[in-house]
């Protein structure tokens, strides 16, 4: 649907909907006229028969059709309150969201399926208030029209590329994945998995250890114009440490509370896996010029007498926070402190994931590498980056999640007992969630050393990419020397494979984006760059 909203009463209203089947669009004005749709395809559909009709924001559709059709709690499933996976009208027809089965915006799943049209984009005026009896120019429709001939343009060259129906369509992203991972751990020793599943106290600790990835904008040149900056891409990131890094192998130890001598032994001379709460008196920056500081105000607790750069801790009289051994090896060599207390530690042994499900990230990754570039096998090439992107998201999922109910027009959350939940999970999980604490752990480690490349030079990173100040070879070289030990890294664990040049790609190391001829950032996810005689972006 298209809405507009209309300021005197401040209340949206839609103007139009489109409907796409294969190739043919049909366009109402009012809901009236959508019902009498519905009605028309009820009478030519067999008894038990469902249409499935996608919609690429259905959370967003839901909010007008809830005003206008009065739907039950069995018809209406939401994976988070607001956020509509799908719903049902009429028990004949089931509205599913296509941002939810891609997790993509319309625009790059178009892109992603190779499709016939592309999403219009900036074609459509908002600011215009628009009625049902509103006229249209010429140009506003087939801007509208072409938001669900793409979707089912995508979502067929989906089907055809994967040979499935709508029965076997995933409602969410990471289905294909699961079904793939799912049978690989088949191949694994019974029972592994559901010995590895942590207490309740231990996801509580795990939920608070958990990060994302690594965005940061150096303080010292945030809104500066800067000139030659040179930016760096970790190809594949996530599935090479899904490939390369240990993780923790076996249940949880309890050590209880620790020293930091007796940490550290754990750590560093038997080698295990830590999880711990843990608390810092009087910590500061080793080095005053860090640009990247890695303690979060976000992940602590408590913190008292902090100075802050856009949330991130450059010095504090006190805070508590919780990280896996990973993490305190990038704090320890950032941060010093005058006492250190671990209130609660969890050691597991490491060891590298189970053979069966390196080998999904290995084949992912090689059908991609091989297809890339082939004209033709577009398709097949999303398919495979997409999935091989998926494998961790699926593991970093909550464990723990409330059923969400629609009642009288509310979402409401259960409140059942989360401890029961996490036992419930665990009896038919098949990956665990510490899995994916330590991905994103491991992630920023190699990100780390990207950054401590660049030294003072560093602008800015996010998650896989590094920029930094061009044209000191000394850091050129320390770029050149932490590719070999990558390259040496994926050849002894199977993280790479040829192009359909014969080519070798090794996952993680560091790629060349260029040099910018001009960069600026206002921090975070703030930025603007122009290469040489090139447009700003």
């Amino acid at each position: 649907i298209e809405t507009t909203n209309i300021p005197e009463i401040m209340q949206s209203v839609m103007y139009i909907w489109q409907m796409q089947i294969e190739d043919r669009t049909i366009i109402g004005r009012t809901w009236e006229e959508l019902f009498e749709l519905l009605k028309y395809w009820d009478s030519y559909m067999p008894t038990g028969c469902w249409l499935v009709i996608h919609v690429m924001n259905l959370s967003y559709e839901f909010q007008f059709l809830s005003g206008v059709y009065p739907f039950k709690q069995s018809e209406v499933f939401s994976v988070e309150p607001r956020k509509v996976l799908y719903c049902q009208m009429f028990e004949r027809f089931e509205f599913r969201c296509a941002y939810l089965h891609s997790n993509m915006s319309l625009e790059v799943f178009g892109k992603r399926w190779n499709t016939k049209h592309r999403k219009l984009v900036g074609d459509l005026d908002y600011s215009v208030i628009r009625y049902p009896w509103t006229p249209l120019k010429d140009d506003e429709l087939p801007y509208m029209v072409n938001d669900v001939v793409v979707l089912v343009e995508a979502l067929r060259a989906e089907m055809e590329a994967e040979k499935v129906d709508l029965y076997k369509l995933p409602k969410t992203s990471t289905g294909w994945v699961r079904t793939d991972v799912r049978k690989a751990m088949r191949r694994v020793k019974r029972g592994y998995v559901q010995d590895l599943q942590p207490t309740y106290e231990q996801y509580e600790a795990l939920r608070e250890a958990f990060r994302g990835g690594n965005t940061h904008a150096n303080r010292y040149y945030v809104g500066d114009t800067l000139h030659n900056i040179a930016s760096v891409d970790e190809s594949s990131a996530y599935p090479f440490v899904l490939c390369v890094c240990k993780y923790p192998a076996g249940p949880f130890y309890d050590c209880g509370e620790c020293s930091q001598e007796q940490v550290e032994k754990i750590i560093d001379l038997r080698g295990k896996a830590v999880l711990m709460r843990i608390a810092l008196w009087d910590v500061y920056l080793r080095d005053p010029w860090q640009g990247c500081p890695y303690l979060t105000v976000d992940k602590s607790r408590n913190v008292f007498g902090a100075v802050v750069d856009n949330g991130r801790i450059l010095k504090a009289d006190y805070l508590e926070t919780t990280v896996t051994d990973v993490d305190y090896q990038i704090i320890r060599n950032m941060y010093k402190w005058t006492a250190f207390n671990a209130s609660q530690v969890w050691m597991a042994r490491y060891a590298m994931l189970p053979a069966p499900l390196r080998e999904v990230v290995e084949k992912y990754y090689s059908m991609k590498t091989g297809l890339k570039g082939i004209e033709g096998m577009e398709t097949y090439y999303n398919k495979s980056k997409a999935r091989l992107n998926s494998i961790y998201g699926m593991m970093a999922q909550n464990p723990v999640k409330q059923l969400i109910h629609y009642l009288d027009g509310e979402f409401i959350e259960d409140d059942k007992d989360e401890a029961e939940i996490l036992e419930q999970y665990a009896r038919r999980a098949f990956v665990t969630y510490q899995w994916g604490v330590w991905v994103t752990a491991w992630a920023r480690h190699f990100l780390q050393q990207g950054i401590d490349a660049a030294g003072r030079d560093f602008i800015y990173c996010d998650t896989d990419s590094v920029k930094y100040r061009h044209g000191d070879p000394a850091i050129e070289e320390r770029f050149e020397e932490l590719n070999e030990e990558r390259m040496i890294l994926s050849m002894r664990y199977s993280a790479w494979a040829n192009d359909p040049k014969g080519e070798p790609h090794y996952m993680d190391v560091f790629e060349s984006e260029g040099i910018y001829q001009e960069f600026r950032t206002l921090g975070a996810k703030k930025y603007v760059y122009r290469y040489p005689d090139g447009p700003l972006k």
